[in-house]
């Protein structure tokens, strides 16, 4: 994609979270996340969910969850942008199950795109 495209892009991306997305966030969205982050979800959180999971970001930097002990330690991490470099995995954000980090990384998503509740 050339930088222009990529400009108007992006820019489309950040109307669409001024517009579409940021209204449909509530106390009760995030509430409703952090009982069941994976799995059915209402229509509104559905939406803001699909907003975060798209690649609208540059890969690099990009939030991640790792499992870094299968069934027992979810860590946030993040993506280095190339392949073959390990991802990158922040230690002091590790939880004892998926859906706790699911949550976080959710919470992280909407601190990132300057959203606070």
């Amino acid at each position: 994609m050339n930088k222009q495209a990529k400009k108007a892009y992006l820019e489309t991306d950040k109307r669409i979270l001024e517009r579409n997305i940021k209204p449909l966030i509530t106390k009760e969205l995030i509430e409703e996340h952090r009982k069941n982050p994976v799995g059915r979800h209402s229509h509104a959180l559905s939406q803001v969910m699909n907003y975060f999971r798209r690649n609208h970001e540059e890969i690099e930097g990009k939030d991640l969850i790792v499992c870094t002990e299968p069934h027992k330690t979810w860590c946030l991490g993040e993506h280095p942008g190339k392949r073959g470099v390990p991802y990158i995995v922040f230690s002091d954000q590790c939880f004892d199950t998926r859906e706790k980090a699911e949550h976080a990384l959710f919470l992280k998503r909407l601190e990132k795109h300057g959203i606070s509740i």
